[in-house]
């Protein structure tokens, strides 16, 4: 169909090039330089932009001239009559049509009418209920990439929420599911990030995802506006990143992914025994821990709890991670001190201690005898 279409419009235009109108039938298309897909791009023309052919050519593409900007566009975007946004947001309604479909129809009818409420509101639903069949269909992940988060008494798609903003600053966040399937878009006037994978809680409201692929583009206002309808952007912490900050590549995330995550704080006996204890948090009932925290932006946190005259906890970001032999060369930005460069050294052999610096840690978290620190009133 869309091919006789094309045919028909490039006949039309050949027999009467000087005279022909053409109209944008997508919710935007790019007026180029040259006819090629690669061509710089000289305009956006929105849905309805009105275009006179100027000259036809050889395959998918027009010459044509939109107000006083000439250029090349493809003729399947083009078409001789105005698109109309009551059509197109009756196809958007059709349950009978595939969902890709009534997206994109929504979308065109949106841009067409940006102050319909209906149409922002049934563009946004639409955009998750694509997103989350595709999320059904993902049988090669391209990232596995695991996050946790606690729920406090929340619906499942409000915990997914949190999690993703946490520590996000000026974004918008919507999240939706589906069985155990999730779709989570985070973004603000310039740019959306969309994740989709799968998730589970279990009895102790300890929520587990993994993301399993991601998407980014450059939105619209009328596409924010229909994504996060009736949203207000996360307020900013004294710590917060942008965007994107501090999110490792894939190669650098695959050194600390293989580590496990939770590491018990050790100290050696005193005279010079040799032997190894495990400093002991009677308030949690467990070992003082450093963590390797990962997020769904795919940034870690280093978070290391500390005793006796240094008692708290630290958190720094990994901005960049390098290996070198047995050693991990990890840059560390803390708020108010910047960046430091700490080294990570690995187990040895069919060892369990590492060292971040001269202290010492295992991820055999029962296997030393205890130092306890007793539980009293406001912690240990």
């Amino acid at each position: 169909m869309q091919t006789l279409l094309i045919s028909l419009l490039l006949a039309t235009a050949a027999a009467d090039t000087a005279a022909q109108r053409v109209y944008v039938l997508g919710s935007s298309i790019n007026l180029r330089k040259e006819p090629s897909a690669e061509a710089e791009s000289l305009e956006k023309l929105q849905i309805g932009t009105e275009c006179r052919v100027a000259e036809t050519l050889e395959g998918q593409w027009l010459k044509v001239l939109c107000g006083e900007k000439e250029g090349y566009a493809s003729a399947s975007l083009l078409g001789p009559e105005k698109p109309s946004a009551e059509k197109l947001k009756a196809e958007a309604k059709d349950t009978k049509l595939p969902l890709k479909q009534r997206e994109d129809s929504a979308l065109r009818a949106a841009t067409l009418s940006p102050e319909d409420a209906e149409l922002q509101k049934l563009l946004g639903n639409l955009f998750f209920e694509r997103n989350l069949e595709l999320a059904a269909g993902i049988k090669k992940p391209t990232m596995r990439r695991t996050f946790k988060h606690t729920c406090f008494k929340q619906s499942d798609s409000a915990c997914i929420r949190d999690a993703t903003g946490a520590v996000v600053k000026d974004v918008k966040v919507r999240a939706e599911t589906k069985g155990n399937l999730f779709v989570v878009a985070v973004g603000n006037a310039e740019r959306v990030v969309v994740y989709r994978g799968r998730y589970k809680i279990n009895k102790m409201n300890e929520l587990t995802g993994e993301a399993l692929e991601q998407t980014g583009f450059a939105t619209s206002p009328v596409l924010e506006k229909s994504l996060f309808f009736g949203l207000q952007p996360r307020r900013s912490g004294q710590w917060d990143l942008a965007l994107g900050q501090f999110a490792l590549d894939d190669a650098s995330s695959s050194l600390l992914d293989v580590l496990p995550r939770e590491w018990a704080v050790l100290e050696q006996s005193a005279a010079g025994s040799g032997l190894w204890k495990a400093q002991w948090d009677d308030c949690l009932k467990r070992p003082y821990l450093l963590k390797f925290d990962p997020d769904i932006h795919g940034r870690w946190l280093l978070i290391i709890e500390n005793v006796g005259m240094d008692a708290g906890i630290k958190s720094r970001w990994i901005s960049a991670v390098a290996k070198r032999g047995n050693e991990l060369e990890l840059t560390l930005e803390e708020d108010a001190v910047g960046s430091t460069r700490e080294v990570f050294k690995l187990p040895e052999g069919r060892g369990d201690i590492a060292y971040l610096g001269n202290k010492a840690y295992s991820f055999k978290l029962n296997r030393y005898a205890e130092v306890h620190h007793r539980c009293i009133q406001g912690g240990p």
